[in-house]
């Protein structure tokens, strides 16, 4: 989203998604009135609307909507601030029912002059910005006059739910917004209020369908006030319906594309193909066949998520399906040809990513077969990944990747943290010290690794909440061993493994 000043309010008010179960909304009605009478007698409508919609935000985020809670107690008192909060909730409160009753409490007091301007904004040009293969949309759209215009820009994703608002801030100053969206590499066309109004309020609904929407804490300070201003706007032109493909219609396509893009028509080409036509029909309905680098890059998530089950034939054909897939609906949107060059060189970035994910989560769960809980799978993976953190190294000129569950490239895995003793080791002329020091280390990751002896990750626990980062964690435990070594013969290590426990205990 481009940079932009957002216009901005103090509030004392403070509520967090822990405290909606208990707290005492007398007290906390009492600070929101006293963070209304802090912007005076006759304050700007503006910021009085700001202020009310980051109250009725935390609730949003902390899903538990106490506004019902709140109009009443507005209700009970009489002061000038109350009667703020009230033309504030009749307006910006999210269900008409709570906007019903906040204005059923305000018709039995006087209304100050400004309150009648809450929500009756003038609404001026309304912008739209939409990248080339229609993942992602700016909206602009303008409000008020003089002094007191002001916009509300969305960021709105559509690569799932039919699209989505990934962010929503007010702003003060519009046409430096404007300026910037003209300085964007993507479309910018004109929408009319109504159209500007309904993509915004869809974009909203959208987010509302995630159990835990990762947006920012603009969109929920403004989530409120952008709704209100949607409501405003005039009714917009009816979208277009959604796309519902049949199960014979998916299967018509997937045989079509694997004709056109003259890809073997096997089992695992024709499993890849009708997931991503199923993809697209549920989580972009309208444009089902539409590619986009964020719309393709969100399918693989779904993939290494296990939203979908893949066999293996699927998977091997994955890379060659998607990547024809990309070009063939790219061409047939009518992308042009350096945006289908771009979304194949993204694309097989990500696909290198999806595949070494898988890969390298293979190999370090090599010889896991017997675990069936996945917490301890989890917590297998991430003791083995702090020993361990990469497959691949370097040990002089050579790059290599290499199997961690092998001891013996597990140790050169760890000779490649060290590149200090590189040319020692090609020239086998190791001093005692530098061999004690590689084979302290050796030994503690392959105890990580094994889990053996327990008191290791234990240790590795306690370190790590105490700040210290990988290096720091290894040479500690690394002294603890090399404290308790004792003469041996060959390159093994010896050392009593209970004052070695113990030891171990003592740490963090």
């Amino acid at each position: 989203m481009c940079a932009m000043s957002q216009v901005s309010h103090g509030s004392n008010s403070q509520l967090s998604s822990e405290d909606t179960e208990f707290f005492d909304i007398g007290a906390f009605g009492e600070d929101v009135l006293a963070d209304l009478a802090d912007l005076g007698d006759e304050p700007d409508p503006l910021q009085v609307e700001l202020l009310v919609s980051e109250v009725i935000g935390r609730w949003w985020e902390a899903d538990d909507d106490l506004t019902a809670e709140l109009i009443e107690f507005a209700a009970g008192d009489e002061g000038a601030a109350a009667t703020a909060l009230l033309a504030a909730l009749r307006e910006l409160a999210i269900t008409s029912d709570q906007r019903a009753a906040a204005a059923e409490a305000l018709a039995e007091r006087e209304e100050p002059e400004w309150a009648a301007s809450l929500g009756e904004v003038a609404v001026g040009e309304c912008w739209r910005t939409t990248d080339v293969y229609g993942d992602e949309s700016s909206l602009l759209i303008v409000f008020g006059a003089g002094e007191g215009v002001h916009g509300v820009l969305a960021l709105i994703d559509f690569n799932e739910f039919g699209g989505w608002a990934k962010d929503v801030v007010v702003v003060e100053s519009p046409e430096d917004v404007l300026a910037e969206l003209r300085d964007q590499d993507a479309e910018l066309e004109v929408v009319s209020p109504g159209d500007a109004g309904q993509l915004l309020e869809n974009a909203l609904v959208g987010t509302d369908q995630f159990a835990d929407p990762d947006v920012t804490e603009e969109f929920v300070r403004f989530r409120a006030l952008a709704l209100a201003r949607a409501r405003a706007l005039p009714d917009g032109e009816p979208l277009p319906e959604p796309e519902v493909l049949s199960p014979a219609e998916r299967d018509e396509i997937v045989a079509t594309f694997l004709g056109e893009a003259e890809l073997e028509d096997t089992p695992g080409a024709r499993a890849c193909a009708r997931l991503l036509v199923d993809f697209g029909c549920e989580h972009d309905p309208r444009r089902p066949l539409r590619v986009g680098p964020q719309k393709l890059a969100v399918f693989l998530d779904s993939l290494l998520e296990s939203e979908v089950e893949v066999d293996e034939d699927a998977q091997e054909a994955l890379p060659s399906v998607l990547l024809a897939w990309a070009r063939w609906a790219g061409t047939r949107d009518g992308l042009p040809e350096p945006a289908v060059t771009a979304l194949l060189e993204v694309l097989e970035e990500c696909l290198e990513e999806f595949t070494t994910d898988e890969t390298v989560i293979d190999a370090y769960l090599d010889g896991t077969e017997e675990f069936a809980d996945p917490v301890e799978l989890t917590e297998l993976l991430d003791r083995r990944m702090f020993a361990v953190p990469s497959v691949h190294t370097v040990i002089g000129d050579e790059e290599l990747e290499l199997e961690p569950a092998d001891p013996e490239q597990r140790r050169l895995l760890v000779i490649g943290d060290f590149p200090e003793y590189h040319d020692a080791l090609a020239d086998d002329d190791f001093d005692d010290d530098a061999r004690t020091q590689l084979a302290v280390r050796t030994a503690l990751v392959d105890q990580l690794w094994d889990d053996e002896p327990p008191e290791v990750w234990q240790a590795v626990g306690r370190l790590q909440e105490k700040g210290l980062e990988r290096d720091e964690i290894l040479d500690e435990l690394g002294r603890v061993l090399e404290e308790r070594l004792q003469p041996a013969t060959g390159d093994s290590l010896e050392f009593d493994l209970d004052d070695y426990c113990r030891s171990l205990n003592d740490l963090g």
